[in-house]
């Protein structure tokens, strides 16, 4: 589980780089959408979160596997 948060981490940062090279009005990201925009930053917040919260999430997932067996 570890291993997936450096990836999920460099995808945040990369989708926020967008989000900036679209809001600077770079070429080829001002030829995408504002929602398509919006919903990579959208992404990465949640991403951002998830990465600070988890081990409050490891531990519930633990619970709840715990409960299950």
């Amino acid at each position: 589980m570890e291993k997936i948060w450096a990836t999920a981490w460099a995808f945040a940062v990369l989708c926020i780089i967008f989000f900036g090279c679209k809001v600077a009005g770079l070429e080829w990201a001002a030829e995408r959408s504002w929602t398509e925009a919006i919903i990579f930053l959208g992404v990465s917040v949640v991403i951002i979160v998830c990465f600070f919260l988890r081990k409050k999430i490891a531990a519930l997932y633990n619970k709840i596997k715990d409960k299950i067996s």
